[in-house]
């Protein structure tokens, strides 16, 4: 009997040990396959995401409070503005049917740190006869630029478009670190949405990124709403000429935050290239709808201050930031390319680097904002190209 039991358990042994090794080989088998799926799909919603998804979302942008006078500051010495229903500030100079026309762009075309008077904007609305609108706030990017523009082009009347390009836009329209802020913290979802669809969850987070400017914006402006200010700005002291010594402590900062800065903004091609892509695809909508509405266009490149000023030049490279002396006297990538779409869509493209570096102390002190000067050079510059 004994025997004949030690014979069943031997004849059943290896019947078990097979349905233990099916049991492992279809645990692999669903394994690989999961990861196959998924291997798939990532590369699947990657190609799309490059290729094939077409996104016509908003780009959103952030103002000033609308319809109020608010105060903005000249070293200190305040002036007020009026801000209008479109959130941008409004000329002194009104109504001229001759001819309008537009101006897109950041804080320099804003004229940030300078009365208004002495903007290249305001000075072209004294002296010609046309109405110039300077539709432009500190801290916009092409997307912003767009996007008021999409609001306001069917509300003021304009038959030129001047596209005022800055040295740092492409840095600008790149992960700044308060984007990367702003994004970090977002919650886990939308982190997974970005690894299998890194482009549109990008357009997504930037609309958002945008309102959340504004908001901040709102409560900081606030805090001076109420400040009493002359109506008369007195004249400030007269600038002195920077000696390549000074400390810039804001530039410091900037090199600690954003070691590459200059090179992300002018090496578009070796360094930045999918941030000008993303850039340039803006270009490419806003040149479109222009075309469409049969609008003029025409680019105005105002360079930083490594491409014209060799005191600024050596601060920089003192403090650390990589820099390439051709930035100096030659192109940077950025305005090749900039030519390169210029001369291929037949734009007038303005380039302020000849008249800037055939002068001195075109900027604020220890600030990349151009004082009154350069602002004169930019207004003659324009008159001569009309």
């Amino acid at each position: 009997m004994q025997s004949k039991l030690t014979q069943l358990n031997q004849f059943k042994l290896p019947s078990m040990k097979k349905v233990v090794l099916q049991s492992k080989s279809s645990s692999w088998l669903k394994l690989g396959l999961f990861l196959s799926v998924m291997v798939t799909l990532f590369f699947g919603l990657r190609w799309c995401d490059q290729h094939q998804f077409q996104y016509n979302l908003p780009y959103g942008y952030f103002h000033y409070p609308k319809e109020q006078t608010i105060p903005f500051f000249r070293k200190g010495v305040p002036e007020p503005g009026k801000i209008g229903k479109f959130g941008i500030r409004e000329s002194t100079v009104k109504n001229k049917p001759n001819c309008h026309s537009l101006f897109l762009g950041d804080s320099q075309t804003f004229g940030s740190g300078i009365f208004w008077k002495d903007t290249f904007s305001e000075i072209l609305n004294e002296e010609t006869n046309c109405q110039w609108t300077n539709v432009s706030m500190p801290g916009f990017t092409l997307e912003n630029e767009y996007a008021i523009f999409q609001e306001i082009k069917n509300h003021i009347p304009f038959e030129h478009v001047y596209l005022v390009v800055y040295g740092n836009d492409i840095y600008e329209t790149g992960e700044t670190p308060d984007y990367i802020h702003f994004v970090d913290k977002q919650k886990w979802y939308t982190k997974v949405l970005g690894f299998f669809l890194p482009n549109y969850t990008w357009y997504v987070l930037k609309k958002q990124y945008f309102d959340s400017v504004q908001k901040r914006m709102e409560v900081e402006i606030q805090k001076y709403a109420n400040t009493n200010y002359q109506t008369s700005p007195s004249t400030p002291p007269s600038e002195k000429e920077e000696t390549g010594e000074e400390t810039f402590v804001p530039f410091q900062t900037l090199y600690s935050i954003s070691p590459n800065y200059f090179k992300e903004s002018l090496d578009v091609n070796s360094v930045s290239n999918q941030n000008f892509k993303r850039w340039q695809r803006v270009l490419l909508s806003l040149f479109s709808d222009l075309n469409a509405n049969h609008k003029k266009f025409t680019m105005i490149y105002i360079p930083l201050d490594v491409e014209f000023d060799p005191k600024r030049f050596s601060v920089y490279k003192k403090i650390g930031f990589p820099m390439d002396p051709n930035w100096l006297v030659g192109d940077s990538e950025f305005i090749q390319e900039l030519r390169i779409f210029s001369k291929s869509n037949h734009v007038n493209l303005i380039d302020m680097r000849e008249s800037f570096r055939n002068q001195k102390q075109l900027l604020q002190k220890e600030d990349i904002h151009f004082n009154e000067k350069a602002n004169r050079l930019i207004a003659d510059v324009i008159k001569q190209s009309m």
